[in-house]
């Protein structure tokens, strides 16, 4: 009970001490708590016999007396109780001794002790009223530092609770307040002055609160705080902070009320749910998209199915057909759901609808360019097309021979108005060309399959040499960077070279083409990557112009 106890040399204990030691003839007169196989000194009055004096002993023996009796011993020598061992050798130094139990809240815990060098002294009736009286004094005044210490860490203990529940809070995002409605005194952690914009540094009153709301919100939060006060209710609503617009739900109850039933003390939470709100606005607008796209995706098969039943009988040919630009429409959803429908990357779109169609060899299919995403319209529209492209040069172009090569390059144009993105498809080393006779229904298709996307353009033509088609539409700037590596290939494996490049730029393309030219290479593999997701997405051969 005692042992975290400290006092000053001039504390009221010594002074106990020293009033205890005036009452006697005594060389020392000391306060000390009993444990069970030592004491500790706890104040002391006067000088006490040379040598190493153990007090433990007596005081020991004075707790164990029955109730207002004193331990007297007029020599310690003479007395057997102590005539041997450890008080033995305590009666070395000291001769006469005197003690008197100390009660602390109702248990003996220390000892009041007067001792001296010189024997045969007597302890008075009066003397021993008297020490019994100082020891009562001394045995409330312990009771009371040892409450003052009880309270002390009570207090670290509330102050550590609150600290961490403010952190808790604070990790939440989670601002806690309490109003006195009766004086308008507004008080609040530190997450709650932040939110809001306030410094907790000033006094701040309910109404300071509703300022710092944003002003469409402001009369509506606080008709309902008004309302829910009134009628005994929780309190609650979502409002934006006027000075940083994040989203707050705010909550809270009457704590205490008046006599009559009046609120007098409100306590409640403000919750940041910023981002719950900008998911949900994400997920209203994603099923918007969706719907909108579910309609014109049944316009575009219905068409579909319509143009190509009209062009053959044979229903064979008819699911062939059909199924083909099927899947194209079904593949060019599954990269746009990946992307939440935020767009396609051109390269993974062609490298989804064209390299399947490369039979012999996927090198047969080279890219050029610089990777980009494309939005829903632009990606659905293209996708068809491509397919219609592939499936073309696998029947009858450049992809039906294992010598023939597609080549699909394109670039970013800046105009006053707009940029453009300009794709150029072109067949070579595959059959002779002969330009058809009249449009076919992928003719149509190729050309039609942009329809969606205004200011949209596509040409084609049928050089001997292959086929050549020419896209162009209109394109946001700032498309996506691409990342990845690279892998230099060449005829002899010892000039091959690998080495990893953020390619997102012409110039970034040009530096990873000049590692191609130092290992005296035309050919470069450049795998793309995902960067949210970190895992393969495509392989592109681009060929680079050697400076």
């Amino acid at each position: 009970m005692l042992s975290g106890l400290e006092f000053q040399p001039e504390s009221e204990l010594h002074g106990l001490a020293s009033l205890a030691l005036s009452f006697s003839n005594a060389d020392v007169a000391l306060i000390v708590a009993v444990g069970e196989t030592q004491t500790r000194i706890l104040a002391q009055a006067g000088n006490a016999p040379a040598g190493r004096t153990d007090f433990w002993v007596f005081g020991a023996n004075a707790l164990v007396l029955p109730e207002g009796e004193s331990l007297v011993v007029p020599d310690v020598t003479a007395d057997k109780r102590f005539s041997g061992g450890v008080a033995g050798s305590a009666g070395n130094d000291v001769r006469f001794v005197a003690a008197t139990p100390v009660e602390v809240g109702g248990a003996r815990v220390a000892a009041l002790i007067i001792a001296s060098a010189q024997p045969g002294q007597t302890a008075t009736t009066l003397l021993q009223s008297q020490l019994k009286q100082v020891a009562r004094l001394a045995g409330s005044f312990l009771k009371m530092k040892c409450d003052a210490q009880s309270n002390v860490r009570s207090i670290e203990t509330l102050n550590r609770d609150e600290l961490r529940h403010d952190m808790a809070l604070e990790v939440g995002n989670v601002g806690s307040w309490v109003w006195d409605l009766k004086t308008g005194k507004f008080t609040g952690n530190k997450m709650a002055y932040s939110m809001l914009g306030l410094s907790g540094d000033k006094p701040i009153s309910g109404e300071d609160v509703f300022r710092a709301m944003h002003p469409d919100d402001f009369p509506l939060m606080k008709s309902a705080f008004t309302r829910a006060m009134a009628h005994n209710q929780d309190y609650i609503g979502e409002f934006r902070a006027a000075s940083s617009g994040q989203w707050l739900l705010g909550r809270g109850r009457v704590f205490e009320r008046d006599a009559a039933g009046r609120p007098l003390v409100a306590v409640g939470v403000n919750i940041d749910i910023t981002s719950t709100r900008n998911a949900a606005e994400k997920t209203r607008l994603l099923l918007r998209e969706l719907n909108h796209r579910v309609k014109n995706t049944l316009a575009m098969l219905q068409s579909l199915a319509r143009q190509t039943l009209n062009r053959t009988s044979d229903p064979a040919e008819f699911m062939e057909a059909f199924s083909g630009r099927l899947r194209a429409i079904s593949e060019a959803h599954t990269l746009l759901s990946d992307r939440e429908w935020s767009g396609i990357s051109l390269v993974d779109l062609i490298t989804k609808q064209v390299e399947p169609y490369a039979i012999y060899d996927p090198a047969q299919v080279v890219l050029e360019g610089e990777d980009m995403i494309l939005p829903p319209d632009h990606a659905l529209g293209l996708g068809i097309a491509l397919h219609e492209l592939a499936t073309n040069a696998a029947k009858h172009g450049a992809l039906s021979s294992a010598r023939g090569r597609v080549r699909v390059s394109w670039q970013t144009e800046t105009g006053l108005d707009e940029s453009r993105v300009v794709i150029h498809w072109v067949e070579s080393d595959g059959p002779r060309v002969i330009p058809p006779a009249a449009r076919g229904l992928g003719e149509r298709l190729i050309e039609r399959s942009l329809d969606k996307v205004l200011s949209s353009s596509v040409r084609l033509s049928y050089p001997e040499t292959g086929m050549e088609v020419l896209i162009s539409m209109p394109i946001k700037e700032g498309s996506a960077a691409v990342v990845g590596c690279f892998l230099v290939r060449s005829e002899s494996p010892a000039k091959a070279m690998t080495g990893t490049a953020s390619i997102s730029s012409p110039r970034d393309f040009k530096m990873v083409g000049a590692a191609a030219s130092a290992a005296t290479v035309s050919r470069v593999e450049v795998s793309t990557f995902d960067r949210s997701r970190c895992r393969l997405r495509a392989t592109v051969s681009a060929t680079f112009m050697m400076m």
